[in-house]
C-alpha cells in the first residue's frame, strides 16, 4: 500500500487523495481525514461528477484514526465508509452532527469521538484539537477544522470547508502544514482569502485543496501559488500530485 514506507522517527508524511482528502502518517500512526473515494456526489448530481478515478479503494486502506470535518458527501462519504473494512478497530473523530451520521453508517458508537471547535482529545498519543471553521451552509453548522499533533511534534492543520471571517484568522493555530480549501465557491475561501489564512497560521508549508475534483467546483492552484508569491510566502506553497508522498 502507498503508505508502507519507512519514515525516520522525527519525520511525518502525507498523501493527497484529491478534493479535501488526505492520509497522514508519523511514528506508525496512520490518519485519514475527509477521504472521498467514490463518485457519490456525481451520482447525486452529474454536474459534479469526478474528473478522474479514485487513486485508491477505500477497502484497501487501514488507518488508526479516521477524521471527518463535516457532513457533506465529499467529506463524509457514505460509500467510502461502507467500503472501509476496519470500522471495528479504527477510532473515528467528528463534530457532533457528523458523529451521529457515522453511527447511522455502521461505525460502532464506542469508536466515535465527538470533537467540536474548542475540544481536544488524545488517541494513542496523537492530540486532535477542534478549530473554529465557519460552515458554508445551514446543514453543516458543526463544521470543524482540526489540528493534528503527533507524539514527535509534527503537526497538520486541516481548515475544513470554511467561509472567510475575522474570527477564522484569530482562531487559527500554528502548524507545520496547513491544508486549506481554495475553490472560492459555495462559500469556501477563495485564493486570496486562503493566503490571508496562511499568513495567520504561519506554517512551514501550505497545501491547497478542494480545487481538482469537480469541474463546476474547481480552481487553478497555480493562482493560489501566485498570490502566495505576492504575499512573500511562495516557498511555503506545495501543490501536490494525487497519491504522491510529501515528507517533512
Amino acid at each position: 500500500m502507498f503508505y508502507d514506507i519507512d519514515l525516520p522517527d522525527k519525520s511525518a508524511a502525507l498523501w493527497f487523495f484529491g478534493q479535501a482528502g488526505y492520509y497522514l502518517k508519523a511514528q506508525g500512526h496512520g490518519i485519514l481525514i475527509d477521504p472521498y473515494l467514490s463518485d457519490s456526489v456525481g451520482r447525486s448530481d452529474v454536474r459534479f461528477a469526478r474528473q478522474y478515478p479514485s487513486p485508491v479503494q477505500a477497502g484497501d486502506i487501514k488507518a488508526d484514526i479516521y477524521i471527518v470535518t463535516h457532513d457533506h458527501l465529499d467529506h463524509l462519504d457514505p460509500e467510502t465508509i461502507a467500503q472501509y473494512r476496519y470500522k471495528d478497530s479504527t477510532q473515528f473523530v467528528a463534530p457532533r452532527f457528523a458523529a451521529k451520521k457515522l453511527a447511522v453508517l455502521g461505525v460502532p458508537k464506542g469508536n466515535i469521538h465527538i470533537c467540536d471547535s474548542g475540544d481536544s482529545i488524545e488517541l494513542d498519543g496523537v492530540i486532535i484539537k477542534g478549530v473554529f471553521a465557519l460552515g458554508t451552509s445551514p446543514d453543516v453548522l458543526d463544521t470543524t477544522g482540526y489540528l493534528i499533533s503527533f507524539p514527535n511534534g509534527k503537526s497538520v492543520y486541516h481548515s475544513s470547508d470554511t467561509a472567510y471571517c475575522r474570527l477564522l484568522l484569530e482562531a487559527c493555530p500554528h502548524a507545520d502544514v496547513l491544508l486549506v480549501c481554495i475553490n472560492g465557491k459555495d462559500g469556501n475561501l477563495n485564493v486570496q482569502e486562503a493566503v490571508e489564512m496562511t499568513k495567520a497560521v504561519d506554517p512551514l508549508y501550505v497545501i491547497p485543496n478542494h480545487y481538482d475534483m469537480m469541474a463546476l467546483n474547481a480552481e487553478n492552484p497555480e493562482v493560489f501559488q501566485y498570490y502566495c508569491g505576492e504575499a512573500g510566502i511562495e516557498k511555503k506553497c506545495v501543490i501536490m500530485s494525487v497519491i504522491d508522498p510529501f515528507i517533512w
